[in-house]
């Protein structure tokens, strides 16, 4: 692997350990002070919002500057930005005080929403396509290793230093991140994404390339119906799945948590050992993923004992990952220097889009049937997913 592609793998690493931190901490923080589930969860919903924003207007900032330069400015405003934000912590409770923070988190989200397509648009452009398989794995398993760290150790951090030290530790790790895009990550990324075009034709043309290609309008068509399933590990979700139909506390909560974490984290490490052999048969093994992990959600639906649903948990994630990687990989190989990042964009974009529709409708749905059909139709979803991608990829393909 070339130095570069460490610098993007330990630059990733920071900045998620970090976030991990940092959300924990401003809903901690907010739930503190106004004692209100709402406020607090009000996190969630901007970050996803204002993380849509910004993926949607990259590709105007990415026909002007090249991919290393927009990193390094992105992070700088976000570190900005979290200093301000630990100022406003530190202050004395008020409705106007509430507000500005939403208003950091905004901004936070908006930049932070850069880093993905611009990651995976980079990791496209200095990693040759027999390799992208290992140099994805590999990212997967370190990054869902350090945020297993983030999420499991974070309540303890936050318990002991408060929500404005976690914040500062958060500020630190984008350092080290911002370190690693300016001193170690190459400067050969000139790209210009596409011809010069107006504001409107920038932003709207990875939309156009999302259904332009079969292949590629294929897979984000099974990225939207899984992002409808996804729902089903939003913390609310997953927790009132463990109470109800697990009949377990808190502390089993937890342990579904790490679990899924735990199998992503083997499925990482076993793509990134044996990719060689998936390098060539990325879509056999993406759709072998999806109908494996579809199969294990709806199988979840039904059980009621926990250590078998903390098994199929941990199968789930190497599953997913997959799955995931796969996709991933697949879209890298059929976008090209002058449209990656549009359609990374794009594609991102729609992901969250869907995504934060789905949280919108969680509540009523699982009030209206149950928690435990809102898994057994997670699973459906996925399988259908899967089905469908089958018949587009590989039968019409014979």
């Amino acid at each position: 692997m070339k130095k570069s592609y460490y610098s993007i793998l330990l630059s990733q690493t920071t900045t998620n350990l970090g976030f991990s931190l940092y959300t924990m901490a401003v809903i901690s923080f907010l739930f503190d002070m106004t004692n209100s589930t709402t406020i607090a969860s009000l996190v969630t919903f901007i970050s996803i919002m204002f993380r849509i924003i910004g993926s949607a207007v990259l590709p105007l900032v990415a026909t002007q500057l090249n991919l290393r330069l927009i990193l390094m400015i992105s992070q700088l405003i976000q570190i900005v930005l979290l200093v301000c934000l630990v100022y406003f912590l530190l202050r004395t409770y008020s409705f106007e005080m509430v507000i500005l923070v939403f208003m950091m988190i905004g901004g936070i989200s908006f930049f932070n929403g850069w880093f993905a397509p611009l990651k995976s648009a980079l990791i496209g452009e200095i990693i040759p396509p027999d390799e992208r398989v290992k140099a994805n794995g590999l990212l997967s398993t370190v990054d869902q290793t350090f945020q297993f760290v983030g999420w499991s150790l974070g309540g303890l951090i936050i318990a002991f230093l408060g929500e404005g030290y976690t914040i500062i530790i958060t500020i630190l790790l984008l350092l080290v991140s911002l370190f690693f895009i300016m001193f170690c990550l190459g400067t050969k990324q000139h790209v210009t994404i596409i011809e010069k075009n107006t504001p409107y034709k920038s932003v709207i043309s990875g939309w156009k390339y999302l259904f332009k290609q079969k292949k590629l309008r294929t897979i984000i068509i099974m990225d939207v119906i899984e992002s409808w399933a996804g729902m089903i590990w939003i913390g609310a979700v997953s927790l009132a799945f463990v109470n109800e139909a697990l009949h377990k506390g808190e502390s089993w909560w937890g342990y579904i948590n790490g679990a899924y974490y735990l199998g992503a984290m083997i499925g990482g490490f076993i793509i990134y050992k044996l990719s060689g052999r998936f390098q060539h048969k990325l879509i056999t093994f993406m759709l072998i993923g999806a109908i494996s992990y579809g199969t294990l959600t709806l199988i979840y639906g039904f059980i009621s004992n926990a250590y078998l649903a903390l098994l199929l948990v941990i199968l789930m994630g190497p599953a997913y990952i997959l799955r995931d990687l796969a996709q991933e990989t697949l879209i890298q190989n059929i976008t090209t220097e002058q449209t990656r990042v549009n359609i990374m964009s794009a594609r991102s974009a729609l992901v969250q889009l869907i995504f934060m529709l789905s949280i919108l409708g969680i509540g009523f749905i699982s009030d209206l049937i149950g928690v435990r059909f809102v898994y057994m139709s997670a699973g459906i979803l996925l399988l259908a997913s899967a089905l469908y991608g089958f018949s587009q990829l590989l039968f019409k393909r014979k």
